[in-house]
């Protein structure tokens, strides 16, 4: 039987494919927008849950790739509270399944103010693929399991690669960048596995405070706060942590004031221009409350987690740690994953998914 371990540990092969795949998996974007990407002033993510978690971490990475501004939004701000859109975008819309139900409404709502749309799903024949004008591959594959750990990460990759279309069309990413950023690609994808089984046996050495905490934060800066938002998502919905996320220097702007030795503060840090401040913050929790974690780079003591991060798709391999912080925590306490999960009754109060045309519900 299929573990969430397992499918963590299929990401390198689905990135790999992914990457050699490139020009197919690019191909029908190609077809459909070649002409018009130097029109293009701003690219707009569009998800719900993990959907988000994957735009907010890709934002910065694709807009550095692209050359031009890279904006995630909620479909319900989309939809309901943004005065002011832009004509001038790519609106990319992300579903796994296809199925979001407000991610599709606002993907309606984007044809019929004639935008550009481009969805992001598991396969050409998901409802939200065939409402898009054009459709790019995420390459998750059929995934066993709700709690999703591939779909984050290839949505992710999707996003830095369509960032990099439109780069290589408009001059923004030269030859060089380009090929600099597939060994980066690469590189993460080789660093996965070896990480993941080093994040095992850190945990079985670390868990017990994580689990005796009365909540979990995670945090970091750039692309790594996209991750600290998908890591909260993880622990609260898998081991079933109550588990918070801030951007590293908004953590520090009240937040700060509420740790206690209750609290368990996970910092993810890159070693980059946020490094001082990731490992002052380490530093604080770990003295003055006995309870934190440097993650990454320029760990502090022997009960950190370090690991090499380099390339600018390091963000993916932190992202395999925090997928297997929540597995391990999950497994550490009890909880059957191999479970079934019935949300008949959830879904007598509220359905996040449906397969009909939402004009048609």
């Amino acid at each position: 039987m299929v573990s969430m371990l397992d499918c963590i540990r299929r990401v390198p092969e689905r990135m790999r494919e992914m990457l050699a795949r490139r020009a197919d998996v690019i191909a029908p974007l190609e077809a459909r927008y070649g002409n018009a990407v130097g029109s293009w002033n701003e690219l707009v993510f569009l998800g719900c849950g993990t959907s988000n978690t994957a735009g907010v971490t890709a934002r910065f990475p694709a807009q550095k790739l692209s050359g031009v501004r890279v904006t995630p939004v909620l479909p319900s701000e989309f939809l309901h509270d943004q005065a002011v859109r832009n004509p001038n975008a790519l609106y990319v819309f992300i579903s796994q399944t296809g199925t979001s139900a407000l991610t599709r409404e606002a993907l309606a709502l984007a044809k019929q103010l004639g935008y550009a749309t481009v969805a992001i799903s598991e396969a050409a024949d998901t409802p939200i693929s065939r409402e898009a004008d054009a459709y790019l591959y995420m390459g998750c594959g059929q995934e066993e399991y709700p709690m999703r750990t591939i779909g984050y990460s290839t949505s992710v990759l999707s996003l830095m690669l369509l960032g990099l279309w439109v780069g290589e069309r408009t001059g923004a990413t030269t030859p060089g960048g380009r090929e600099a950023f597939l060994r980066d690609a690469l590189l993460a994808a080789d660093q996965i596995l070896p990480v993941v089984e080093q994040t095992r046996q850190w945990l079985e050495k670390e868990r017990r405070p994580m689990l005796r905490s009365d909540c979990l934060l995670f945090t970091g800066s750039g692309a790594l706060y996209g991750v600290a938002l998908e890591a909260a998502v993880k622990q609260w919905e898998t081991p079933q942590i109550v588990t918070l996320a801030c951007e590293l220097e908004e953590g520090l702007h009240g937040p700060n004031f509420g740790y206690t030795q209750r609290h368990c503060v996970l910092v993810l840090n890159d070693g980059g221009v946020d490094n001082d401040k990731a490992r002052s913050l380490a530093s604080y929790m770990k003295n003055e409350h006995h309870n934190g974690y440097l993650i990454g780079a320029g760990t502090l003591d022997a009960h950190d987690l370090p690991f090499a991060c380099d390339g600018s798709v390091r963000c993916l391999v932190f992202a395999a740690v925090v997928q297997t912080i929540a597995y391990s925590l999950a497994v550490a306490q009890g909880r059957d994953l191999y479970e079934p999960h019935d949300n008949s009754v959830m879904n007598r109060y509220f359905d996040t998914h449906r397969a009909a045309n939402p004009s048609q519900s």
